[in-house]
C-alpha cells in the first residue's frame, strides 16, 4: 500500500499541466463541434472527424484516470483517518454535487429535447410538407417543360406553313419566327446545322446564349426527340431537329423567374437530402447522442476535476490552520501557515492568522516577563509586609480575605493563615456597620480609631480602609490595622507631662503676686498697720490672680472633656449668620461683611460645636484688627460640588511664618492673656466633622485667612 501511495503521488499533475489539459480538451471538442456543423466541407472527410473523436475519447480517458487517482488518494487518506481527508471529502462532495446535479439534469433534459426535436423533423407533418413541396416544384417544372415543347411544336407548324411546295424561304421563316418571339414568352430562337453554323438568330446577334449540342445530344435529336436542358439559372432551353429540312436544328431559349426557379431547385435538393437523412435518422440519432454524451461527460469530468482542485486548495490551508492551532495550543508559537499559492481572500486570512500568532507570541513573552516581574514584586512585597509592624489585609469586592501579613495575625492574636478565605465582616462583625457605610459612601479612604478587646486585654486599634477602583468600579479593599495602645499611652504620658509642666508654669505666674500680697498683708497685720486702701488693693490682686487660675482650670477642663458631636442635618448658612451677627452687632466700629453663594446650605453637623468654633475664629480676627485703622473682617461661605468652603479673612497685624505651624498646639498662644487652647479645640471640632482647617498669611494685603473645608 505504501509503494502504491508513493506511486500515485509521483504522477501528480501540476497546476500548469492541469490548465494545459483543460485548454487542450476545450480546443479538441471545439474542433469536433466545428466538424459536425451542417454544410461544413470538412465533414465530407469522415477520417478527420474520426481522428477528432478518437482524440476526444483519449482526453476523456485521461480525465477519468486523473479523477480515479484523486479518489484513490482520498480513500487512502481516509483509511489513515487523517483530519485533512475529512474536510477534503466534504469539499469534494459539495463541489461534485454542485457540478453533477445541474450537469446531469441538463444532460437529461437536452437529450429529451434532442430526441423530441429529431422526431419532430422526421415526423409525418414535416415529411408531408417536404413531399408536397417537391410535388409542387416538380409539377411546375413539368409545366414549364410542356410549355416549351408546345412552343417548339407551334414553331415547327409555322415553319411548315411558310415552306410551300417544299420551297424554303429563309426570309419568310425569319419573319415568322420573329413574330412568334414577340407573341410568346420566348427570349430567342437559333437555327443551326450539325457543324455548328448558326443560320438564324434574332435577339442574340453575338450568340451569347447559344450552346452547340455535343454528339450525344445530336444522336438524341436525330431520333426526332426534343432535348430540354438548363444552361443558366434564369433560362431554360430546348433542341429539336427540323425533319423536312436537311441538317437543320432549332434551339429555343425561354427566360424564367429566377426566384421561383431557385425555390424549385432548393425544394428538390431539400427533398433529396430529407430522404437521405430520413434513411440515416436512426444512425444520426445514435451518433449524435453518443457525441453529446461524450461532450457532456467531458465537461462533467472537467467540472469534477476542478472541484477536486478547489477542494484541495480550500481544505489544505484550513487543515494547516487546524494543525497550527493544535501546535499553538501545545505552546509551539513557531507553527505558522504558508501563505504561498493561495486565493487572495485565504491569503489575507492566513496573513492575519500569522500576524495574530506573532502578536500572541509577543504578548506571551510580555506576560512571562511581566509574570516574572510580578513574582519578583510579590516576593518583595511579601518580604516588606512580613517586616511591617502594621497589619495589612487584602479583601475582594465581597470582603473575602485573600491576603494577610503576619503582623495582622499578631495584632489580632490569631494563627498564621487563620484569616485567609474567610469573610472579613463575619470574622469582625463589630466593624460591619462602619465598613458597609464606607462602601456606600463616595470616600476612597476612611479611618477608624477604636478600642478592641483581645483576650481580655483592651487594645487601642487604628483601622484604615482603602477602596481599589477600576473605571470607578470597586474591585477590592485594603485594610491596615495599627496597634496604637503603646503609642497612645506614650503620647498620653508625654501630653500629660507637657500639660502639667505648662499648667505649673501658668499657675506659677499668678502665685507669685498672690504670695507677695499675702506676705505684705501678714506684715501689715504683724506691725498692726492697717491701711484699708492698700489692704483692699492687695486683696483685689489676690482675688484677680485666683480668678485667672480658675479660668485656666476651666479652659483645661473644656479641652480635656470635649463631648462627642451630635451630628444631624441642619442649616449651615444660619449657623454662620448667628456667629457673624453676634460680633457684627457689637463691633460696629469694624467693617464686617459676609458673602454667601447660596441662601441655604444644609450639612450634617453639631450646631453647638461648629458655632463655638466659628465664634472662636471670628473673635480672633476681630482681636487682630481692633488696634489698626480701617479694620476689615470678611466671612465667606460657598459650596462647590460636594465640598463646603468657609473662609474668615482679616487685614490685621498678621502672624509670623514660623509661628503659623504651631498655632493648633495646646497651650501655644501669641496673645498676652491667651490660654493656647482655643484653636486646639476648634481643630478638634472641625476634624470631628470630617473637615480640615488651616491658617495662612494673606498674599495681597496684611492679615491672615482661616480656611475650613467640610466634605
Amino acid at each position: 500500500m505504501k509503494y502504491f501511495t508513493n506511486f500515485l503521488k509521483r504522477i501528480h499533475i501540476s497546476k500548469f499541466s492541469f490548465y494545459l489539459l483543460v485548454i487542450l480538451i476545450l480546443l479538441s471538442f471545439s474542433i469536433t463541434f466545428y466538424l459536425l456543423l451542417p454544410n461544413n466541407e470538412l465533414v465530407k472527410d469522415p477520417q478527420k472527424l474520426q481522428i477528432a473523436l478518437v482524440l476526444d475519447v483519449v482526453l476523456v480517458i485521461v480525465l477519468i484516470s486523473i479523477i480515479i487517482r484523486q479518489i484513490l488518494l482520498v480513500l487512502i487518506k481516509r483509511r489513515k483517518n487523517l483530519e485533512e481527508s475529512r474536510l477534503y471529502i466534504k469539499f469534494i462532495n459539495l463541489f461534485t454535487a454542485m457540478a453533477l446535479g445541474p450537469a446531469i439534469g441538463l444532460l437529461i433534459i437536452t437529450s429529451l429535447f434532442f430526441n423530441l426535436e429529431l422526431r419532430t423533423w422526421y415526423g409525418s407533418a414535416v415529411k408531408d410538407a417536404v413531399v408536397s413541396s417537391n410535388i409542387v416544384a416538380r409539377d411546375y417544372e413539368n409545366e414549364i417543360q410542356s410549355e416549351l415543347v408546345s412552343d417548339i411544336q407551334l414553331i415547327m407548324r409555322e415553319i411548315i406553313k411558310v415552306s410551300q411546295n417544299n420551297e424554303v424561304k429563309k426570309n419568310a421563316i425569319d419573319k415568322t419566327l420573329q413574330e412568334f418571339i414577340n407573341i410568346r414568352t420566348i427570349s430567342n430562337i437559333y437555327l443551326f446545322n450539325s457543324k455548328g453554323l448558326v443560320i438564324s438568330s434574332f435577339k442574340d446577334k453575338n450568340l451569347i446564349d447559344f450552346v452547340l449540342p455535343d454528339q450525344k445530344i445530336f444522336n438524341i435529336l436525330n431520333k426526332n426527340q426534343i432535348y430540354i436542358f438548363k444552361e443558366k439559372e434564369n433560362s431554360i432551353s430546348a433542341y429539336k431537329k427540323i425533319d423536312f429540312l436537311n441538317d437543320v436544328f432549332i434551339q429555343i431559349n425561354r427566360n424564367l423567374n429566377n426566384n421561383i426557379w431557385n425555390h424549385i431547385t432548393n425544394t428538390r435538393r431539400a427533398f433529396e437530402i430529407y430522404n437521405t437523412k430520413e434513411e440515416e435518422s436512426a444512425g444520426i440519432q445514435i451518433t449524435f447522442s453518443m457525441i453529446f454524451v461524450l461532450f457532456s461527460l467531458c465537461f462533467i469530468l472537467i467540472a469534477v476535476l476542478i472541484g477536486f482542485n478547489l477542494a484541495s486548495r480550500l481544505s489544505k490551508p484550513i487543515t494547516n490552520l487546524i494543525e497550527s492551532a493544535n501546535q499553538i495550543s501545545k505552546g509551539n508559537f513557531d507553527s505558522k501557515v504558508s501563505e504561498d499559492d493561495q486565493f487572495d481572500e485565504i491569503k489575507i486570512l492566513l496573513t492575519s492568522y500569522n500576524k495574530m500568532i506573532n502578536e500572541i507570541k509577543n504578548k506571551q513573552n510580555q506576560l512571562i516577563y511581566k509574570s516574572k516581574e510580578d513574582e519578583t514584586k510579590r516576593l518583595f512585597i511579601e518580604a516588606i509586609l512580613s517586616l511591617l509592624t502594621t497589619g495589612v489585609i487584602s479583601l475582594d469586592k465581597d470582603f473575602n480575605i485573600n491576603l494577610s501579613n503576619s503582623s495582622s495575625h499578631k495584632i489580632l492574636n490569631m494563627k498564621n493563615g487563620q484569616l485567609l478565605n474567610n469573610n472579613f465582616l463575619k470574622v469582625f462583625p463589630d466593624w460591619a456597620d462602619f465598613i458597609i457605610n464606607f462602601k456606600n459612601s463616595k470616600k476612597v479612604i476612611e479611618t477608624l480609631q477604636f478600642e478592641y478587646l483581645i483576650d481580655d486585654n483592651l487594645r487601642n486599634l487604628n483601622l484604615k480602609i482603602i477602596k481599589e477602583l477600576q473605571d470607578k468600579i470597586i474591585t477590592g479593599y485594603v485594610v491596615t490595622i495599627d496597634d496604637m495602645t503603646s503609642l497612645i499611652l506614650a503620647e498620653k504620658h508625654a501630653a500629660w507631662s507637657d500639660i502639667a509642666r505648662k499648667i505649673a508654669h501658668e499657675v506659677k505666674n499668678p502665685l507669685t503676686p498672690i504670695k507677695l500680697s499675702a506676705e505684705r498683708i501678714f506684715k501689715k497685720s504683724k506691725d498692726k498697720i492697717f491701711d484699708h486702701d492698700e489692704i483692699s488693693k492687695l486683696t483685689l490682686t489676690i482675688s484677680k490672680q485666683v480668678d485667672d487660675i480658675g479660668k485656666l482650670v476651666d479652659e483645661f477642663s473644656s479641652f480635656a472633656r470635649m463631648p462627642e458631636p451630635e451630628i444631624k442635618l441642619d442649616n449651615l448658612s444660619e449657623a454662620i449668620n448667628e456667629s457673624f451677627n453676634l460680633f457684627a452687632n457689637v463691633n460696629t466700629n469694624i467693617n464686617m461683611k459676609i458673602i454667601k453663594t447660596e441662601k441655604d446650605i444644609f450639612y450634617n453637623f453639631d450646631r453647638f460645636q461648629l458655632c463655638q468654633a466659628f465664634n472662636n475664629i471670628i473673635k480672633n480676627s476681630i482681636e487682630a484688627v481692633s488696634k489698626i485703622p480701617n479694620p476689615l473682617v470678611t466671612v465667606s461661605l460657598e459650596k462647590i460640588v460636594d465640598k463646603i468652603y468657609i473662609k474668615v479673612i482679616d487685614n490685621g497685624v498678621g502672624i509670623d511664618d514660623n509661628k503659623i505651624s504651631r498655632l493648633f498646639e495646646p497651650y501655644y498662644t501669641t496673645k498676652e492673656k491667651g490660654t493656647g487652647l482655643g484653636l486646639s479645640i476648634v481643630k478638634k471640632i472641625i476634624e470631628d466633622h470630617d473637615g480640615s482647617i488651616k491658617i495662612e498669611k494673606n498674599k495681597n494685603m496684611a492679615g491672615t485667612t482661616t480656611s475650613i473645608i467640610l466634605i
